[in-house]
Order: C-alpha cells, then sequence, then structure tokens
C-alpha cells in the first residue's frame, strides 16, 4: 500500500494552471494502473515536505478537515459554478464522488461490522437474556415447601440469531469493499473480503428500500442513506467493462471557497439589508438601442463580504483573495491595481447609498466610517521572515495578521479626518488568515470581526496622527 505522505501535496498555483484541490483517481495513461492524488490548499502547508514529515494519524486528522469543507452543501451553495463540487474531465462530465458517505461506511463497518437481519425468537431453556413477562404469564412456577417463594424453573429466554447471508448484508458488503478499494488508504487498510454479488443497481436499491421500511434505529437509518448514495454513484460510474475505478472529489479552484469561508466568518449585513444591495452595476446606453440602458449580467460588481458594526456605525467593505503572498512574501502576488479600483468603486457606492439614505439601517453612519481591506491566505506554521513584521498577530483569532496597506495615488490621501476630502476606504489594509485555523472553525465569530476591526483601524488612525 502506497504511504499516505507520499499521496498528499500542497497546492501551489503553478503556471501549469491546475489549482485542483481535493482528492482524484486518475488512470496513468501509459499503463492499466491507477494513481491517488489528494492536494490541499495554498497556506494549509508551508510545504511538501512538511507532509512527508508529519505522522500518518495528524496527517488524517487534517484530511478529514479538508473533505469536511469539500462536503460543507451551505458552504459550497453560492460558489461560481467553474468550481463546483462536481469535477469535469476532459472528456466527459464526471459525478463527485460522495466522500462522506464512504467514510461514513467504513467507520461504521470498523465499530459495528456488517449490518444484519436478525430473527429473534421467545424460547424455553434457551441461553439468553430472560424475558419474565413471557416466564411468568406462561410458565407455572415450583412452590418452595415453606410456601413463601415460588421459584420458576423453566424460563423462557429472548434468542437472536444473524443470517448473514441475507441480501442487504451481501450488499453493504459490496460498497464496503468499494469504499475500502477506493479510500482504505486513509484509514491504512486494504480491502480484504472480495464481494459475493455483482453490482445490480435495481437489486442493491431493493435491498435498501426493503430494509428502510423495517428499521427505525437512527444508526441504520444513516447508514442505509449512505449505502443508497453510494449505489446511486455506482449505477452512474458503471460501464461494460465494470465500474469505472477513477474518481474525483474537490474543486477546480479553491478562491471561491475562501472566499465562502471568510465571508461565513466574517459576513455580518446590517438588519434588514440584503447583500446585493452593495452591488454596483454598470450599463451601457447604446444610441442604437431600443431600450436604453442596457445591463448586461457581466457586468455586475459583487463585494465579496460586508461587515457591518452597529455600535460602532461602521461597516467594512471585505475582499477575500486567494492569493500566493501569504507564502512568498513578493509584492508581485499582491492584489493589483483593478483589485484596488473595484474595492474603492465599492466603498464608494456605499458612501453614495448612505448619502442618499437607502441604508436606513445604517442611519448615523457616515462617509468616514467606511473601511476597506484585502483578506488573503498564509500559513502560520511557515518562516514568516518572507512577511513584513507585525506583533501580537499569534494570540489573534485565525493567527490574523496586519501586513500594511494600499492606495491610488489619484486620491487625495493627505486630507486629515475631519476634512472635505478625507475618506478611511482610499487606504486599503492587507490581513492575512491562517489558512488551516480558518478551514477548522469556519462559523460567524464575533471575535474574529473585532479583531479585524482593530486592525483595519489601527492602520488608518496611524495614518491620521
Amino acid at each position: 500500500m502506497q504511504k499516505l505522505n507520499d499521496i498528499c501535496c500542497c497546492e501551489a498555483k503553478a503556471n501549469s494552471g491546475d489549482e485542483f484541490v481535493g482528492i482524484r483517481c486518475r488512470k496513468q495513461s501509459d499503463s492499466e494502473t491507477y494513481k491517488t492524488e489528494i492536494v490541499f490548499p495554498l497556506g494549509y502547508f508551508e510545504s511538501n515536505s512538511i507532509i512527508q514529515e508529519l505522522p500518518e494519524e495528524s496527517l488524517r486528522e487534517h484530511l478529514i478537515n479538508l473533505f469536511s469543507v469539500l462536503s460543507d452543501a451551505d458552504l459550497l451553495l453560492n460558489v461560481h459554478e467553474d468550481s463546483s463540487i462536481v469535477i469535469a474531465s476532459e472528456n466527459v462530465n464526471e459525478t463527485a464522488l460522495p466522500m462522506l458517505a464512504y467514510l461514513n461506511v467504513i467507520r461504521n463497518y470498523f465499530d459495528n461490522g456488517y449490518i444484519t437481519e436478525r430473527d429473534v425468537e421467545f424460547k424455553k431453556k434457551a441461553h439468553g437474556k430472560v424475558n419474565w413477562n413471557r416466564t411468568i404469564k406462561m410458565m407455572r412456577p415450583v412452590v418452595t415447601d415453606d410456601k413463601e417463594n415460588f421459584v420458576y424453573l423453566d424460563l423462557i429466554a429472548r434468542k437472536v440469531s444473524y443470517r448473514e447471508d441475507n441480501l442487504i448484508t451481501l450488499v453493504h458488503k459490496f460498497c464496503v469493499h468499494d469504499a475500502l478499494k477506493r479510500l482504505g488508504f486513509l484509514f491504512g487498510i486494504e480491502p480484504t473480503e472480495e464481494p459475493i454479488l455483482d453490482f445490480d443497481y435495481e437489486l442493491f436499491c431493493s435491498a435498501v428500500n426493503a430494509k428502510l421500511s423495517k428499521t427505525f434505529n437512527d444508526r441504520d437509518l444513516h447508514l442505509l442513506a449512505d449505502l443508497a448514495k453510494i449505489i446511486e454513484y455506482l449505477a452512474e460510474r458503471q460501464t461494460e467493462d465494470g465500474i469505472n475505478s477513477e474518481f474525483y472529489f474537490g474543486v477546480n479552484k479553491f478562491a471561491p471557497v475562501w472566499e465562502a469561508m471568510v465571508d461565513r466568518i466574517f459576513g455580518k449585513l446590517p438588519q434588514g439589508v440584503a447583500k446585493d444591495k452593495f452591488n454596483p452595476h454598470c450599463e451601457w446606453d447604446l444610441i442604437s438601442s431600443r431600450t436604453p440602458g442596457y445591463e448586461n449580467p457581466n457586468y455586475a460588481m459583487r463585494p465579496d463580504t460586508i461587515m457591518w458594526d452597529g455600535g460602532e456605525s461602521r461597516l467594512y467593505v471585505l475582499d477575500a483573495k486567494y492569493y500566493k503572498f501569504g507564502m512568498t512574501g513578493s509584492a508581485s502576488d499582491l492584489p493589483s491595481s483593478d483589485s484596488i479600483c473595484k474595492q474603492i468603486a465599492y466603498a464608494e457606492y456605499v458612501e453614495r447609498l448612505v448619502l442618499q439614505k437607502k441604508l436606513p439601517a445604517c442611519e448615523g453612519m457616515t462617509a468616514n466610517a467606511i473601511y476597506n481591506a484585502f483578506v488573503l491566505p498564509y500559513c502560520f506554521d511557515a518562516d514568516n521572515f518572507k512577511l513584513p513584521p507585525d506583533d501580537g498577530f499569534e494570540t489573534r483569532p485565525y493567527k490574523m495578521r496586519f501586513i500594511g496597506y494600499c492606495h491610488g495615488n489619484w486620491k487625495n490621501l493627505d486630507a486629515k479626518p475631519g476634512e472635505v476630502d478625507y475618506r478611511p476606504y482610499h487606504r486599503i489594509a492587507g490581513i492575512l488568515l491562517d489558512v488551516k485555523s480558518v478551514m477548522q472553525n469556519y462559523c460567524a465569530f464575533s471575535e474574529a470581526q473585532k479583531m479585524l476591526a482593530t486592525c483595519i483601524l489601527r492602520e488608518n488612525s496611524n495614518h491620521s496622527g
């Protein structure tokens, strides 16, 4: 069996254009063998050499974390279509592996063995748990000599027998074998027991549905649901030569997933205000058009995250950038002019909404209470000498680290707070977040929101002072 550490690597956003993150098993073009590869997102580990040095048990925990993020349907609900959880191969559309179902089936097998049908009988003098209710009703007791006690010499016991040749057990064995064949290396185990049945979609579905109809145990119900997902997946992968061994589970690009996690942590809209309220729109007024004001959907602009601080009446426009700066420390890997211009445009649009009183929930906020920030990934465990120094980031949520700011030189940055031309959002703060910490907990986090605001405000305070 191939060592788990040798299968894993870091996504490097290389010039090859392959930014896949997840797990994939592909047939090698020059042989009949298959190669499995697991790719972690940029910044999760410092390098491939670090992965090689990790104990397998520790690496497995990180894999579960990766697969949990990529299986979070709510998180990925609004992910851009070119980063869908369904991976498209070069020739045909591949169905994504139901990863959690496979992992659950493997874990359930380790903990409980195969699901079986049980026959329950109540027999006299049988070995097993005594059923006193039936014994008292059906058997005559013996009275002791002192006539003070009754003794039951013949007891009725509950006897359970398991039928291991029933259909649902055979279907379960088939699915466990397929799961271990594909993912057994994650647990350091290979499949040993070959399945008796060949894959038969209708037969397998019938067995699962029949078992579901008479099952009320939650654990078994979850297992049967997972078996059903695997059966559906295998049906789509079936060919004339059998079931295709290639599989994919992941995203073509991780950037939208990064954006979704950042939005989950920091996104906080003013009460009663929808997120699309903050979307600037562009349109053409064509002199030849009968309907002036044509708006192309491709021109829509959507800020990644809006963070509203109602207590201080401040609003922060955040843009999550899945860039390499946190790993390289190179200025060439920072957001470029087009991103900077767009970020300022977002904030200017918010200012317009405020001045036109189109945000009633933000009443009392001024144009000087709008702030901008880029949020980028980095690896806290890496050699941070590549990055600008920043005291105290080790104790902040997600190892949050302020790296500096950017601005456009066409804006009046010499204006001071209180002056007409002063706008804090003209200076865009750069903030790094540790990828591993984010993926381990990307729920809405008020402490992280407060700390991010503190970092951004500190930068503006330093500038104004």
